[in-house]
């Protein structure tokens, strides 16, 4: 059923939107049955318009929110958005993981820009549906145009192919220890200008003679 409509342009939003949806009303309950959930209804059952615009008029003057009634709504708002992809309380939770893992870990000493080019590889044609044989592949066969359109008009080809070549990438080049012993990673997915997805990674390794040599040697 998704092969046959991962071809549509809404296709990935509507997936995500879906997603998302059900991933809110599931923390929603699970934030309702909480023992302190009654008290929390109460004021918020109580709440008025003109409170609410009192808050947001704070908020625009950046001045703290005094009121408690909205000060436990955005608690339970940014509870739930920080496990939502994309957000802003989840952008804000990721940086928080990121220093604590420094912390922990010891500062990177390794940051990478992954990019796998969708538009020169046949494994994106393959997955976006070209009946194609990767190991006779001709790149004379698809001018670069047609690579452009094949994938961008199937953009869970494009998605599937970011997460495998990712994946591989991290379990065969950065695990295997082609700069050392990895210690720790921290990645994060941004999409650029023509929608499709890259990688920042920040890397952590132990500091030893053996991998300090070996991460040398890669970089030279």
């Amino acid at each position: 059923m998704i092969r046959r409509f991962q071809a549509h342009s809404a296709f990935v939003v509507s997936s995500f939107d879906i997603s998302t949806l059900n991933h809110n009303s599931s923390k929603t309950n699970v934030l309702t049955r909480r023992k302190t959930w009654p008290a929390t209804a109460l004021l918020l059952e109580a709440l008025t318009a003109e409170q609410l615009m009192e808050a947001a008029s704070q908020a625009e003057k950046h001045q703290p929110i005094t009121d408690p009634a909205i000060r436990e709504l955005l608690k339970g708002v940014a509870r739930i958005a920080s496990t939502v992809s994309g957000s802003d309380e989840r952008k804000s939770y990721m940086l928080a993981q990121l220093k604590s893992s420094i912390v922990h870990f010891g500062c990177p000493i390794i940051y990478l820009t992954i990019n796998p080019h969708e538009r020169y590889s046949p494994v994106a044609l393959f997955y976006a549906g070209e009946d194609i044989d990767i190991r006779k592949f001709q790149p004379k066969w698809y001018s670069l145009s047609q690579r452009l359109k094949r994938t961008l008009n199937n953009p869970l080809a494009v998605v599937e192919y970011f997460h495998n070549m990712i994946t591989a990438i991290i379990e065969n080049v950065l695990k295997d220890g082609i700069f050392g012993d990895v210690n720790h990673y921290y990645a994060t997915i941004e999409y650029q200008g023509r929608g499709t997805p890259h990688m920042h990674l920040a890397v952590s390794i132990i500091c030893n003679a053996f991998n300090l040599i070996n991460l040398y040697t890669a970089l030279d």
